[in-house]
């Protein structure tokens, strides 16, 4: 195609693709709730029955209504029968009607109405939700749940008389105390108008690659792109925005995070009575009310108050924070910093999360720049939203997930990039990372065991090889021998539960609701039984949220990200582990097998952590696993997929030297070849020009859905 055809192709496409997306319909997302009234004292409704319509007063937040949930029941029923769930403005005219069966009501948890298309309402203005059923018995039907402790508007049943629903509403009969149990979803436009823009930009992008191909090919083959500096250029400014827009202590148990990183610049590392201040208790307490609660926002008004307080370190309340220290160097560096300078417990805060953030991007910069190949998977995980958002934290995964990538990086550049044998001084660089991930989180010193990827030959002789081998075997039995170190990491470990659920007692019985020993009991008893119990929670019943909280579900684990964004980032993942290779590195069925063991092994501890510390004996799953706990030993399950036959057919493919490489003679076809593949890799620097693009799309929209979350904007 000559100059003139793609120059008339690409203006053809441009003005397609304009007319397309202004003519598609791109409703707001229906993923943050503008109100909510999730609550834990909840009651259930009378049934939705004929004759009876039950009604809630909403004043909506936007102009814009795009969806609700509600939590109804069948009450143990398997109901069939059919309902209407109708939205009346303030004149009692309808808005919206969708009739849906009883089979479609998801028992006890949120039921979706997402409208086809947002319906108009006004700001502030008031609408009626309403719920009947015209062929509804005792025996079939439904019941609302409602919040009996708050309330958004009236709520209240009315008879219907003459088949006349909206006329009907304002036949009260029954009044109750509360709200429904909802979720109502607002928007201050029709459509997504910042989704339409960035699909404008992005045809423009692709028209103008259409018309100057052969100039951008061009200059693709003479650049270089390196991935660390990509890392470092996105993570920086995301993170950091992360940082300050998510209100304090929203990242989980960040309150805790912050107590122990305070205990730290206190240099009180091992106090028997654990203390903290008075003022930071307080605040971890002012913004707990968002916890869980989608509805619930703040401002930077609210925000803004607490920054007048004062530290007051000599007025302290008992405290319960995680024993660990190292993973809160970083953090405790900040605050100590923070009060040379006198700052408020709120910049405390603030300071130390960006302490966290520089020294976790900086470990993590220089894993991608050390690791021989994997570079783009190391960079595609580390720019996921929920490793960059915990970048952006007081959490001490931070620093976890960073060493942890260091350790891999450099064992992989010991094994395959290193063309030297192996000195004491390499081995103790080893042997340190090994050992702070140790202090970090026990078992993720499991990393350790890749030390066999190093050849024997690199270490020396054979009998040093076997003896430093076995050592690395011997340390790791002992270490997850030690009971009281493994004790102390489980019970640190993270739950979405709360704090105090370890010792609230059993009403009943007047005992623990967490018995770790009643666990342990009966996972010696039957280990098979155990084994196939966390395998049926992991892959059936909490794969879906593994999966999501792996990706993202930021803030307090009530900030979800849309599904489309969460599977399109990890099969940019597995596509980028399949397609990108190094001739150099070799990953046979003896190196893979161990990353499989490894992998199976971290799922069998974190699974068993948290079966132990954070569920009730007798449940048949297991409670509080979440995708995050899995980042640390991500790389080793997308390496399962690397090969080296894929990507050089692809750089063959893209090559400006395609036509001249076939027509060569058989002779110079390797020289070419080579040339191609190690070069000039033309589909190589295409994939990480769109990792980049994909990479900061998905941060910038993760920034976008963690602020409608929280703020009223």
């Amino acid at each position: 195609m000559n100059q003139t055809a793609r120059t008339v192709t690409g203006i053809l496409f441009l003005i397609i693709s304009v007319i397309t997306i202004s003519l598609i319909r791109i409703n707001p997302p229906a993923t943050t709730p503008t109100r909510s009234t999730e609550s834990r004292m909840a009651g259930i409704m009378e049934g939705l029955l004929p004759g009876i319509i039950i009604n809630q007063e909403i004043r909506v937040i936007k102009d814009y209504l795009s969806g609700v949930e509600l939590i109804l029941t069948h009450s143990g029923r398997s109901n069939n029968n059919g309902n209407t769930l109708l939205i009346l403005d303030d004149h009692y005219k309808t808005l919206y009607r969708e009739d849906f069966s009883s089979t479609r009501v998801n028992e006890g948890k949120l039921t979706s109405f997402v409208f086809g298309k947002p319906i108009f309402v006004g700001e502030r203005k008031k609408i009626f939700l309403c719920l009947y059923s015209n062929d509804a018995t005792e025996d079939n039907h439904v019941s609302p749940l409602y919040n009996r402790l708050d309330s958004i508007g009236g709520l209240y049943a009315s008879k219907v008389l003459d088949n006349d629903l909206e006329g009907s509403v304002k036949n009260k009969v029954r009044r109750y105390r509360g709200s429904l149990m909802l979720r109502t979803y607002g928007a201050d436009y029709s459509q997504f108008w910042w989704m339409k823009v960035f699909l404008y930009f992005l045809g423009t992008a692709l028209s103008c690659v259409i018309i100057w191909f052969t100039q951008i090919r061009a200059a693709l083959a003479r650049i270089r792109i390196l991935p660390e500096w990509v890392y470092l250029i996105i993570a920086i400014p995301a993170s950091s925005v992360f940082a300050f827009i998510t209100p304090p202590l929203q990242v989980p148990d960040e309150g805790a995070h912050f107590m122990r990183s305070n205990e730290i610049a206190e240099f009180r590392f091992k106090s028997k009575k654990r203390t903290a201040p008075v003022s930071i208790l307080n605040l971890d307490s002012a913004f707990s009310r968002l916890h869980f609660l989608a509805g619930q926002k703040t401002s930077m008004a609210e925000i803004k108050k607490h920054f007048g307080e004062k530290l007051e370190p000599g007025k302290r309340a008992p405290s319960n924070p995680p024993g660990y220290t190292l993973p809160y160097i970083p953090q405790a560096i900040g605050i100590f910093t923070g009060k040379v300078f006198g700052l408020s417990p709120l910049a405390l805060m603030y300071v130390g999360r960006i302490f966290n953030l520089l020294i976790s991007a900086l470990i993590m910069f220089f894993a991608i720049r050390i690791i021989p190949q994997f570079k783009w998977m190391f960079l595609l995980l580390a720019l996921m939203p929920k490793t960059v958002f915990l970048f952006g934290s007081l959490s001490y995964d931070s620093l976890t997930i960073s060493l942890s990538f260091m350790t891999i990086a450099v064992i992989f550049y010991y094994a395959f990039k290193c063309e030297r044998d192996l000195n004491l001084k390499d081995l103790a660089i080893i042997a340190f990372l090994v050992l702070l991930l140790l202090f970090c989180k026990p078992p993720y010193f499991l990393l350790g065991l890749l030390f066999f990827f190093i050849p024997p030959k690199k270490i020396g002789r054979m009998y040093r090889y076997i003896m430093i081998s076995a050592a690395v075997i011997l340390v790791a039995g002992l270490v997850f021998k030690a009971a009281p170190l493994a004790a102390r990491y489980i019970n640190a470990s993270e739950t979405s539960l709360k704090a105090d659920l370890t010792v609230q007692p059993d009403s009943t019985k007047n005992i623990p609701v967490i018995r770790p020993e009643d666990q342990i009991k009966l996972i010696i008893k039957d280990i098979p039984g155990y084994l196939g119990l966390i395998t049926r929670s992991g892959f059936d019943y909490y794969r879906s949220y593994i999966v999501e909280s792996f990706v993202g579900v930021l803030g307090w684990i009530d900030v979800d990200l849309p599904d489309a964004l969460t599977y399109s980032y990890l099969i940019l993942i597995l596509f980028a582990s399949l397609a990108l290779s190094d001739e150099k590195v070799k990953l046979g069925l003896t190196k893979k097998s161990l990353l499989f063991l490894l992998m199976v092994a971290t799922f069998v501890i974190v699974e068993t952590a948290m079966y132990v510390f954070a569920t009730r004996p007798g449940r048949d799953r297991v409670f509080g696993v979440q995708g995050r706990y899995f980042i640390p030993m991500a790389p080793l399950f997308f390496m399962l997929f690397y090969n080296r036959y894929l990507n050089p057919a692809l750089n063959l493919l893209f090559s400006l030297r395609r036509k001249e490489y076939k027509k060569a003679k058989v002779k110079v076809k390797p020289v070419i070849y080579k040339e191609i593949v190690e070069k000039e890799q033309l589909f190589d620097k295409t994939l990480y020009i769109c990792l980049s693009c994909y990479c900061s799309f998905a941060l910038v929209y993760s920034i976008y859905i963690t602020l409608i979350r929280y703020y009223n904007i």
